[in-house]
C-alpha cells in the first residue's frame, strides 16, 4: 500500500469536501444543496480519485472461486470457465461484488448487466440465471464490450454489420467535401481519420474474419475513395492493415519478431 503524507491527503480533502450542486431546467433553478458523494465532473483528478476508490474490487471476490475480473474505467467484466459437470461460481461473484458495492456507497445497475453463456455443447445444460439483489440479470447472445460487440457463437457478423453501417452513414463527409470541391488531399485526410480508424477499432480481437466479412469492410473504403475521384489502389487493403496490426499486437508492439505467450481473448462464460 502506499504512503500518502498529512499534507497531500488534506488538499484531496478539501477538493471532495463541502461540494454543491444546482439543477437548471429552461430559467427555473433548484435550490442548492450538498453533494456528499462522487467526484467533481470534467476534473482531470476525478479518473484516478476514481479508480483508487474501485480498485480493491478484485480483492472482494475469494479466489477459491476462480473468476477473473476486467475493469476499464467504471465497466466491469468477469468470466470464467466451467468444466463439464461443475457447477458456476458467478452468483457467489455476484453476491460478492454486491456486498462490496453497498459497502462503498454505490449502486450496481443491473438493467445494463448482462450475462452470456459461451458453449458449444448442445447436451451441456446452462447454469441457472444470474441475480442482482431480486433483479434477474438478462442472458443476452450478443451484447457490446468496450466497443465490440462480442456474439456467443464466437462470430464477429454483429460487429462488421454494426461498424459497416456507421461507416456507411459517415460518408457523407466525403460528398460534402466533393461537392465543396475541395482537393482530394482533403477528403483522402477525411477519410483517414474519421472513417478508416471505425473500420479498424480493436481490429487485433476480430481481425480473422471469413471472406464475406473482409469483403463487407472492403466495400467501405473502396466506395470512399471513388467519392473522392481517387483509384481504388490508392490505399492498401484494409485487410493487409489488420494483419500488420495482428503481427504487431503478437509481437507485442513491435516487429522484433519476439512472440509472447497470449491469454484467450474469449473465456467460456462472461458477465458485463
Amino acid at each position: 500500500m502506499a504512503c500518502v503524507n498529512k499534507s497531500f491527503w488534506l488538499w484531496i480533502k478539501s477538493f471532495l469536501s463541502g461540494r454543491t450542486q444546482q439543477v437548471k431546467i429552461n430559467q427555473t433553478l433548484s435550490s442548492i444543496e450538498g453533494c456528499p458523494a462522487g467526484v467533481p465532473q470534467g476534473s482531470a483528478l476525478s479518473p484516478t480519485l476514481f479508480n483508487i476508490h474501485v480498485d480493491d474490487l478484485n480483492t472482494s471476490v475469494p479466489e477459491d472461486l476462480e473468476v477473473s475480473t476486467y475493469k476499464y474505467a467504471d465497466d466491469c467484466t468477469q468470466s470464467e470457465c466451467i468444466m463439464k459437470g461443475e457447477c458456476s461460481n458467478m452468483q457467489k461473484v455476484l453476491d460478492s461484488v454486491q456486498n462490496w458495492s453497498s459497502a462503498n456507497r454505490m449502486k450496481l445497475n443491473a438493467k445494463k448487466t448482462k450475462d452470456m453463456w459461451i458453449c458449444f455443447g448442445k447436451s451441456i445444460p446452462q447454469p441457472p440465471n444470474l441475480y442482482i439483489g431480486d433483479v434477474m440479470i438478462e442472458r443476452v447472445n450478443s451484447f457490446k464490450l468496450l466497443g465490440v460487440s462480442c456474439q456467443s457463437n464466437m462470430k464477429w457478423n454483429s460487429h462488421i454489420k454494426e461498424i459497416t453501417r456507421q461507416g456507411n452513414r459517415r460518408l457523407c463527409h466525403l460528398r460534402q467535401c466533393r461537392k465543396a470541391h475541395l482537393p482530394t488531399e482533403v477528403g483522402l485526410a477525411t477519410y483517414c481519420t474519421i472513417i478508416r480508424p471505425l473500420l479498424e477499432y480493436a481490429a487485433p480481437v476480430w481481425g480473422g474474419l471469413p471472406h464475406y466479412l473482409v469483403n463487407d469492410l472492403e466495400r467501405i473504403q473502396r466506395r470512399s475513395l471513388r467519392i473522392i475521384c481517387l483509384p481504388v489502389g490508392t490505399l492498401p487493403p484494409l485487410s493487409e492493415r489488420r494483419d500488420k496490426l495482428i503481427n504487431s499486437s503478437r509481437n507485442g508492439g513491435n516487429y522484433s519478431g519476439r512472440k509472447p505467450s497470449l491469454s484467450p481473448l474469449c473465456p467460456y462464460r462472461t458477465e458485463a
